[in-house]
C-alpha cells in the first residue's frame, strides 16, 4: 500500500523525540489491547501512534500503515478524516458499552454520570459526522 503520510519533523513546542516515541509505543500498546477487548478501540490509538511516530520514528509509522487489517482505516483517517460506517458503529458501540460498564461497576454520582454522558455523546456525534470513503458506500445495482 502506498503511503502518503510523510515523516514530520518535530515542531517547536512538541515533546522531544524520545517522548514522542514513548507516546507512540503507549498508544500502540493500547491499540493492541483493543484487538482483544471489545470496548477498547484499536484504530484510534494507532492513529495517535502514527502521529507520534511520524515525528520521531517513521519506520514504525510504515509498520502500522502496512498492517493488513488496520492500516487502510488509519491511513484514510489521517489523510482524509474518513471513517467507514462500520467503523463508526463499532466506535460508538464501544463508547456505549464502556459507559454502561462504568455505570454498572462504579455507580458514579449523577452529576458525574451526566458529565461523562455529555462528553461521550459529543465524541459519538463527532464520529458519526466524519466523512465516509466513497468506495465504502453501497453501489446501486445495474438492474
Amino acid at each position: 500500500m502506498g503511503s502518503k503520510v510523510q515523516p514530520q519533523p518535530p515542531r517547536e513546542g512538541l515533546p522531544s523525540r524520545p517522548w514522542l516515541q514513548a507516546g507512540g509505543w503507549l498508544l500502540f500498546g493500547l491499540g493492541i489491547l483493543g484487538i482483544f477487548l471489545p470496548v477498547m478501540p484499536t484504530t484510534i490509538f494507532w492513529i495517535g501512534a502514527v502521529w507520534c511516530w511520524s515525528r520521531s520514528a517513521p519506520h514504525l509509522t510504515h509498520r502500522i500503515l502496512s498492517h493488513p487489517r488496520f492500516g487502510k482505516p488509519v491511513q484514510r483517517f489521517i489523510e482524509h478524516g474518513e471513517m467507514t460506517r462500520q467503523s463508526k458503529l463499532a466506535a460508538i458501540g464501544g463508547i456505549s458499552a464502556g459507559f454502561l460498564l462504568l455505570q454498572l461497576l462504579s455507580h458514579p454520582s449523577w452529576p458525574l454520570s451526566l458529565l461523562i454522558a455529555l462528553m461521550l455523546s459529543a465524541v459519538g456525534t463527532w464520529l458519526w459526522f466524519r466523512p465516509e470513503p466513497a468506495d465504502a458506500s453501497p453501489q446501486p445495482s445495474a438492474d
